[in-house]
């Protein structure tokens, strides 16, 4: 088997290692393998053990799988001479081989990417091609599209929030009382000089973020993730949970100055990523042993999930039902909802919905940013 220092380049590599993960009976395919190959350009296949766990969940669907990719990866990436038993008899399939450099194309990351993406900067002006990253949907993005979206994101996240700190500071000056005013200016003869206003006691809301990391939610967990990251440095009263199958409070994660920091802190701490999903199960766990430390009156709870619930629908109408009520407000941020003709007939979904004050689309960065209209308001 090869060995990742005979190539020549790390995409040649990557290709090769997928290649070698069919081989031996993985389910890669093809855009399986174009998703993996962009997470590691992320600077991420630097640190081996994050690398491990990202790749897992796009190689593996099975236990079986996960033994065979933990040998493959550290004969492939890390050590020399392990000896790896096929999973799979292949004596009456027929092979399908073909070269690094030609999948490369196929996938978009060899010549063929380099064209494309060169044709794309010389006829999209960066005005454009920043509006255009903003609307595509996070399982669409091209790797240097992702790059974009990363340097645009904290800036227009930083925007956001000085608008909303302005709004709403505006509002603390409250309506004009015109009774009260008129006996005010009574001593210059009625003519309104001072007008008297209400002064509403404004109080800061806390943002409580319950993120889904389940399986079918891969494409969007990764991006909805980092738009967490971003929040955090201009939203002090922010707490964060992860949830597929089991319940993980991942805040402190989230205060590491350095992105890929936390990202590495959330895969070595977060076992249960790109697992199934149990929601109705896991607020149920929030709601017995988080809510009365981190909601109040003052709190608005954002669940970042596709509802796509494997659980009882009784028990996770009754947890949002219980969030609900501790909570100022319940935004439910849905990716499958930027998807044209969605209808939220899932059972999930369903169950949610009866006490959610808003519910809205997490499929691109621009539907995120309409969290100013309702944090605005809050």
């Amino acid at each position: 088997m090869d060995h990742f220092t005979h190539y020549t380049s790390f995409t040649e590599a990557f290709v090769g290692f997928a290649q070698e993960a069919r081989k031996y009976g993985l389910p890669i395919g093809i855009q399986d393998t174009q998703e993996a190959l962009a997470a590691a350009l992320f600077d991420l296949w630097l640190d081996k053990e994050f690398f491990e766990y990202a790749l897992r969940p796009i190689f593996c669907n099975d236990q079986d799988d996960y033994e065979t990719f933990n040998i493959l990866f550290n004969r492939f990436w890390l050590q020399k001479g392990t000896r790896l038993k096929q999973k799979t008899d292949y004596k009456n399939q027929k092979k399908v081989q073909s070269t690094a450099k030609s999948i490369a194309v196929m996938l978009g990351i060899g010549d063929g990417e380099s064209e494309s993406e060169t044709e794309d900067a010389k006829t999209t002006s960066g005005a454009n091609a920043i509006e255009m990253v903003k609307k595509t949907d996070f399982s669409k993005l091209t790797h240097t599209q992702s790059r974009l979206l990363d340097e645009i994101s904290e800036q227009l996240i930083r925007e956001m929030s000085l608008r909303i700190k302005r709004k709403r500071e505006k509002s603390k000056n409250g309506a004009i009382q015109l009774g009260k005013s008129i006996r005010k200016n009574l001593q210059y003869g009625g003519t309104l000089i001072k007008l008297e206003k209400t002064k509403p006691k404004q109080e800061k809301f806390r943002l409580l973020v319950l993120l889904d990391i389940s399986g079918s939610m891969d494409k969007y967990s990764f991006y909805l993730l980092k738009f967490l990251w971003s929040l955090r440095a201009h939203f002090k009263e922010i707490e964060a949970f992860a949830f597929s199958t089991s319940l993980m409070h991942i805040t402190p994660f989230l205060s590491e100055k350095d992105l890929q920091q936390t990202l590495q802190m959330v895969a070595h701490n977060v076992t249960h990523w790109s697992g199934g999903t149990k929601i109705g199960d896991c607020l149920q766990d929030f709601n017995e042993n988080y809510s009365k430390r981190y909601l109040n009156g003052k709190t608005i709870t954002i669940v970042m999930s596709d509802g796509l619930d494997t659980g009882t629908p009784e028990v996770l109408e009754k947890e949002v039902e219980r969030i609900k009520l501790r909570s100022k407000k319940l935004v439910w941020l849905n990716p499958l909802k930027g998807m044209e003709g969605y209808q939220p007939i899932q059972q999930g979904m369903q169950a949610a919905l009866p006490s959610v004050s808003h519910f809205s689309s997490a499929h691109n960065l621009k539907s995120l940013l309409n969290l100013e209209k309702i944090l605005t308001n809050a």
